[in-house]
């Protein structure tokens, strides 16, 4: 009975196991691309880059009169609707009573400012002749102290030298002769014919011969192994900081006129901000008053976009307020059409005057209309901006031949502007590039397993981007990258490198719009491959 129960306990471990080792290989060693993830095969073949947005046809017969003052601004008067006006006739008028006290203002602040320049140009002046002083009194110095160090090794120490010399032959040219008067002397004394007192002197002035040599040797070799050497290193140290003295000086030289020059650079920036302060004001003032530019009829903008139903626009009369850049007048003219659209600011690295253009009108369906964009406007337009501070729109015109249809102004369109057209390029959905720390990388699909690459990329049409290297015809790149890839891609364009928080956009850095909004959506952005390279 024991061993059945065994047996029955050693079924079911085994059971256990084979169970646990294929729930281990199934839901831990089964391969993981086999998960269902979106891919998207890399394709070849004609990409067109272009910047697509939703425009209108405009008549290109009007004068837009704005106003350019800074601010709010005041209406004081206005010449009225319908009336027929001259060049140089006055339109409008703004209250310029606070503009021209600040001018008043103004001009006690250039006034100073030009003082204070002149005092730093004098200032200048008296340091840079004490700085040439300082500097020649410095040169002269190093100049004596090389002189004092040449004549004495070229000079003073030969001669020392040669008189030494001269000096130990004599002395032993008169110890040769007191040793020959001595043994003369021995011998005469020998014969009785010297006393020996004579003997003596004469052995005493030998001995004092002997000496007087001694002591030319020592002056001779003082001279040569100290005297010599003390007095170079002394005057070599005189030149040295001679020398180091000058370069002191120069340096000191050098950061005393740094700084008076800072100085009269500050005076002169300042009398810079004044003076354009001063000249923004007096164009203020001149830009209180609008004169028409040309002949016409005066129409209120204000009328106009009323009229296309836009009713917060507030009629413009006496006493009304207008912002900087703020459409005022229309002055109807005789010319042809434009397109005008609205391009955001992300897409304006893309678009540059003389680039192709391709527009279709609703009105005109399966027509394309051939142009070429001839304006980018400098700032952003103000009303749109006024109706989301976030949206930065610019407008841009482009001119089109309409000769062969009835074209109207109002008419909708839609406005590819072509950047570049490829004939024959590697291409993936922008989706599947992601930034990690600046560099472009796409997940590829290697030996089963998704593998991050590194790839050279270039411009995007909202839809796919141009592969530049990295990257086959074929290969199976991931359509949406890792979740820690995504969140890290979100931190970076979240927290741009300034600081400031970014705004809600899309991949490409423009907001998302309706479709007749400047910027395009997703599906109108860009277009993906042209006739001949179809969308996957």
């Amino acid at each position: 009975m024991v061993k059945k129960t065994s047996k029955k306990k050693r079924i079911a471990v085994g059971t256990l196991l084979v169970l646990g080792a294929a729930a281990w290989f199934w839901f831990g060693k089964r391969d993981k691309t086999s998960e269902a993830v979106p891919v998207f095969a890399v394709q070849q073949g004609p990409l067109t880059i272009a910047v697509t947005s939703g425009g209108s046809i405009q008549s290109r017969d009007k004068i837009v009169i704005a106003s350019e003052l800074e601010g709010n601004n005041t209406v004081i008067w206005v010449i009225d609707e319908g009336v027929s006006v001259q060049p140089g006739d006055l339109l409008l008028e703004f209250d310029s009573s606070d503009l021209i006290e600040k001018r008043n203002e103004q001009e006690i602040v250039v006034a100073n400012a030009e003082a204070n320049l002149i005092i730093t140009q004098e200032k200048l002046g008296i340091t840079e002749g004490d700085c040439e002083a300082a500097l020649l009194d410095r040169e002269v110095n190093m100049m004596l102290a090389k002189m004092a160090l040449e004549k004495y090794q070229d000079g003073d120490y030969p001669q020392q030298l040669r008189q030494s010399e001269a000096d130990v032959a004599l002395a032993d040219e008169e110890l040769k002769r007191a040793d020959e008067r001595l043994e003369w002397s021995q011998r005469l004394a020998k014969a009785n014919f010297l006393t020996r007192t004579e003997l003596q002197a004469d052995q005493l002035a030998l001995q004092r011969k002997k000496l007087d040599l001694a002591m030319a040797e020592t002056k001779m070799s003082v001279l040569t192994n100290f005297t010599v050497l003390q007095q170079r290193a002394t005057l070599e140290s005189a030149l040295r900081k001679a020398t180091r003295a000058l370069k002191r000086t120069t340096w000191q030289n050098k950061a005393t006129l740094r700084q008076v020059e800072t100085e009269l650079q500050a005076r002169q920036r300042e009398l810079n901000r004044a003076t354009n302060r001063m000249a923004e004001l007096n164009f203020q003032i001149e830009k209180s008053k609008i004169y028409a530019p040309t002949n016409g009829i005066v129409l209120y903008t204000s009328t106009v976009l009323i009229s296309r139903r836009q009713w917060w626009i507030k009629p413009l009369a006496v006493g009304s307020t207008a912002v900087e850049r703020q459409e005022l007048i229309y002055i109807p003219l005789e010319s042809g059409m434009v397109v005008e659209v609205m391009v955001p600011e992300a897409s304006l690295n893309k678009i540059e005057n003389g680039m192709e253009a391709r527009v279709k009108v609703d009105a005109f369906p399966g027509r394309v209309f051939e142009g070429h964009l001839v304006k980018i406007g400098i700032l952003p337009d103000g009303q749109s901006s006024q109706l989301n501070p976030d949206l930065k729109l610019y407008k841009c015109e482009i001119e089109c031949d309409f000769k062969e249809v009835n074209i109207r102004p109002g008419m909708s369109c839609d406005v590819e502007l072509v950047k570049e057209t490829y004939e024959n390029a590697l291409y993936v959905p922008v989706q599947c590039v992601v930034r990690v720390e600046g560099v472009p990388r796409v997940y590829v699909r290697d030996d089963g397993e998704w593998v991050p690459r590194i790839v050279s990329v270039g411009m995007d049409n909202n839809r796919m981007i141009h592969i530049r290297e990295g990257l086959k015809v074929g290969e199976e790149v991931m359509l949406a990258p890792p979740v820690k890839e995504q969140k890290k891609e979100a931190v970076e364009e979240a927290v741009p490198p300034g600081g400031a928080p970014a705004r809600s956009e899309n991949r490409n850095g423009s907001s998302a719009k309706p479709r007749r909004a400047s910027a395009p959506s997703p599906a109108r952005r860009g277009e993906g491959p042209p006739a001949g390279g179809r969308m996957p």
